[in-house]
């Protein structure tokens, strides 16, 4: 029963933290310290295609669209957008993954939290995607590779200091993080696979159902909060988050 229970919390961390901008990376790694599971990085594979298929879920209509219609302004942006992310997270992540340590979430967690009350500050023109527009939010998403650094943060960021209109700067994030997700997962799936481990089905199943869940329910959280300014509640549980991590 507490095996179960452990399975839930990872869905669940997972699936509230990945489109909150609060960075899902460092809470799987900061709450999956404590609770001695094997095989955590497969867990956290499968926890990010159940937030996957939460996207998809919430922008099935939007995705329908652009895949009858694949030649379009938002999937030549995607494409934009998803090159400098790659490119940056081939050059750093060995890097990256070597340096994970509470040290380097709390920066990572006070980065977030302040660049969220700057976003919460700025006045948004309304305006629309755009080619450059595209490419800034792919750098930004590049940058969430380091710990703690939100991606749906950093990218929600971007788009608002850029000027965008909110809502429109919000579905292109959560659209964003579309095929990087699928990539991450094919690319730690390769990973695992030559390593022959055993797997717990029970949990893998568990663990995929409840980031499913979280990830929808944290996707529209996160289309009430921007609609309403309220970032700086974010950035006040990071700032508290990271004071908690200084001091234990």
């Amino acid at each position: 029963m507490i095996e179960i229970l452990k399975y839930v919390f990872i869905g669940f961390i997972q699936g509230i933290t990945e489109f909150l901008p609060i960075s899902s990376s460092g809470h799987i790694v900061l709450f999956g310290s404590f609770f001695e599971l094997d095989n955590l990085v497969l867990l956290s594979v499968v926890a990010h295609i159940g937030t996957l298929f939460a996207v998809l879920f919430c922008y099935r209509k939007k995705l329908f669209s652009l895949i009858r219609h694949p030649i379009n302004k938002t999937n030549l942006n995607l494409i934009i957008a998803t090159i400098p992310t790659v490119i940056i997270v081939l050059l750093f992540n060995k890097y990256i993954e070597d340096s994970f340590s509470i040290n380097t979430l709390v920066w990572g967690f006070l980065i977030s939290a302040i660049a969220l009350v700057i976003a919460d500050l700025v006045k948004t023109k309304n305006k629309y995607i755009k080619k450059s527009s595209a490419l800034y939010m792919g750098l930004a998403q590049g940058l969430a590779i380091f710990p703690g650094i939100s991606r749906s943060g950093s990218t929600l960021v971007c788009g608002l200091l850029l000027g965008l209109d909110k809502q429109e700067a919000l579905d292109f994030s959560f659209l964003m993080s579309i095929p990087i997700i699928i990539a991450s997962a094919v690319y730690e799936g390769i990973k695992l696979f030559t390593l022959n481990l055993s797997v717990d089905y029970l949990g893998i199943f568990i663990v995929m159902i409840f980031s499913f869940i979280f990830g929808i329910l944290s996707i529209n959280i996160m289309l009430k909060v921007v609609k309403k300014n309220n970032l700086y509640y974010f950035s006040i549980y990071l700032i508290i988050l990271s004071l908690i991590l200084l001091f234990i």
